[in-house]
């Protein structure tokens, strides 16, 4: 029995490394796992995003296509084969489809921010069909403006630094575009 106890220390000191020397590893390879998953979700989320912006970019294209072919649009640069409202169907159905990723994936801010996105570039569209009689610049500027703050949530969301100038999310076509409140001509 005496020798037991002279044996015990070392035994408990044995004991307690295994059980330090467990927690240790469970605890990192946890650590590594929430690392791996938190990449693996980062991933996903700019794949939505930016799948997102780019349905969104297409149907913007269609739009600015469809108001240059009405006059709405001031530019001729823009100008290329002419645009129909069941082309703009199909791109508002590929914006719809990549929009539930955006709702699974996105965090509450990048959500809203690209409902008033999306909000906006049906403004423009709407202008740009002649089913609206708000001014052509206005709903431009609504668009730029809600870019700007979907990639600068967007880009917070997933780390990236979003930078200090906040121009550099501007919409080129904003600058182009006169903000004159002119009224577009709707023709049929």
């Amino acid at each position: 029995m005496q020798q037991f106890l002279q044996q015990l220390p070392a035994l408990i000191g044995v004991l307690l490394g295994a059980a330090a020397t467990f927690t240790a590893t469970t605890a990192a390879e946890r650590a590594r796992w929430r690392r791996a998953q938190a990449v693996r979700w980062d991933e996903k989320r700019l794949a939505a995003y930016s799948e997102y912006a780019h349905a969104m970019k297409k149907l913007i294209s269609i739009a600015v296509q469809l108001a240059t072919t009405r006059g709405v649009h001031p530019d001729a640069v823009t100008a290329g084969p002419e645009k129909d409202v069941p082309t703009m169907a199909a791109a508002e159905e590929e914006r719809t489809s990549k929009w539930e990723a955006v709702l699974l994936l996105g965090s509450g801010d990048v959500i809203i921010a690209a409902r008033a996105w999306h909000n906006s570039v049906f403004r423009l569209q709407r202008v740009a069909a002649g089913q609206s009689e708000e001014p052509w610049a206005d709903a431009v500027q609504a668009v730029s403006n809600a870019r700007r703050e979907f990639y600068k949530v967007a880009k917070k969301d997933l780390g990236i630094d979003i930078g200090t100038d906040p121009a550099s999310y501007e919409w080129q076509l904003a600058k182009l575009v006169p903000i004159e409140n002119k009224k577009p001509e709707i023709s049929n």
